[in-house]
């Protein structure tokens, strides 16, 4: 296992504790051993080295004490500065956004998430390509500094990373146009969709896991307690019986301090979140720093212009509170406590409130009687002249009945 020694500022712009424990974590994501974490306070970080040169002489002792195989330092470093600690710690040099894209890299499984990580890897690099050369290139010091999606290396060179890069992006937007297509689809079918979005490892996959079994859905999706569990958003299409059809998608994790340029690399997975008919963002209610979390979210949100799509914010773990918050909304994924509610709320928010509706059906138009059975609760079928349907549905259902009403109460 690769041992990290963990170094971060602080410029009192944030919490420099919770950011350290926070960069602990995504090390252990990549099953890196952390042997060390040091903090240095300063007004402002040093040009060339980012902590001061004291400080920089503490982590050569501590490197070669404790026989490390890498620095991590909770930041974004210039190609100056990792060229500088390169030289002068003899060992490699990873800082918060490169240390991000190795865990992404790792996690991402389908052919979109592959292409995002690598663009995000290749937009990375260009403008790093002389300060990470020896990085990239230094052997036996970590298992994760090389990698890309399905590639040993990544080559250090400006050409090959501008052309990479044009070539990834062709192939996002030809994924784009076949996304398009099964997005008119569901247009055409008029099923809305619902986002899950929040903070990594708020709990997402696990709320949809909730809901998922709630409707007795046995298609659940993967859920780890581990940052980043997954890249890839996955959509499950809800039918219940007696209730309209709606899809709902789990998304990528935010992270706080995540990097412009991450973000444009995966706006293709954040897609469907600006075409939702729904936003939930899922927060874990009990993490000391919900409201940072909360924050990182809504700013990865503003970024993605979804300002008229509603937003419910859903808080978790609620099973661990001794009790219920008055104001906010909770549910526990443990207990499963008010996942009933939450579903119930989806429901009304996509299709309105329930009303009671007396149709009357052409005899030719069996398929409408298919739906009405599926869809909506029908309390009674009579056989006259046309088929006369008593149910109840949602509001926003009845447009597609709207020539057969005969009462709505």
């Amino acid at each position: 296992m690769d041992k990290a020694i963990l170094v971060g500022l602080d410029l009192n712009t944030y919490n420099i504790v919770d950011s350290m424990e926070e960069l602990k974590n995504l090390t252990k994501a990549l099953n890196i051993e952390v042997v060390l974490e040091i903090t240095q306070k300063l007004d402002k970080p040093n040009i060339k080295t980012y902590v001061g040169k004291g400080k920089v002489l503490e982590i050569k002792d501590a490197v070669t004490a404790l026989d490390a195989d890498m620095v991590i330092f909770d930041c974004e470093l210039t190609p100056a500065q990792i060229r500088t600690l390169e030289n002068t710690l003899d060992t490699q040099i990873i800082d918060r956004s490169f240390l991000i894209l190795s865990i992404f890299a790792e996690r991402a499984k389908t052919k979109g998430a592959l292409l995002e990580v690598s663009l995000a890897q290749q937009k990375y690099l260009l403008p790093r390509l002389v300060g990470m050369r020896n990085s990239l290139s230094r052997q036996g010091g970590g298992t994760y500094n090389a990698k890309g999606p399905g590639e040993t290396k990544l080559e250090l060179d400006r050409r090959v990373i501008l052309n990479n890069i044009k070539k990834i992006e062709r192939s996002l937007k030809k994924l784009k146009t076949e996304t398009e297509t099964s997005r008119k689809q569901r247009y055409t079918e008029q099923i809305p969709l619902v986002s899950l979005v929040g903070y990594t490892n708020a709990g997402k996959s696990a709320t949809l896991n909730s809901l998922l079994r709630h409707l007795n859905s046995e298609r659940l999706v993967f859920e780890k307690d581990i940052l980043f569990a997954t890249l890839d958003t996955t959509a499950r299409k809800i039918t219940k019986k007696g209730y309209p059809s709606f899809i709902i998608t789990d998304t990528i994790g935010f992270l706080s301090r995540l990097p412009h340029e991450f973000i444009n690399s995966f706006k293709s997975t954040l897609s469907e979140v600006q075409n939702s008919d729904l936003i939930l963002h899922i927060i874990d209610g009990t993490h000391k720093n919900k409201r940072l979390h909360e924050e990182t979210t809504l700013g990865v949100l503003k970024e993605l212009n979804v300002n008229n799509i509603p937003i419910k914010n859903v808080y978790t773990r609620l099973d661990l509170l001794n009790e219920k918050p008055k104001n906010d909304f909770w549910i526990s994924n443990l207990t499963n406590d008010n996942i009933d509610v939450l579903i119930e709320f989806i429901y009304e928010k996509l299709f309105g409130p329930h009303i009671s509706v007396k149709l009357s059906i052409p005899y030719d138009k069996q398929h409408l009687i298919n739906i009405l059975n599926e869809e909506t609760k029908v309390l009674k079928t009579e056989y006259e002249k046309a088929i006369i349907i008593s149910t109840i549905m949602y509001k926003n259902q009845i447009d597609r009945f709207s020539e057969y009403v005969l009462s709505i109460r």
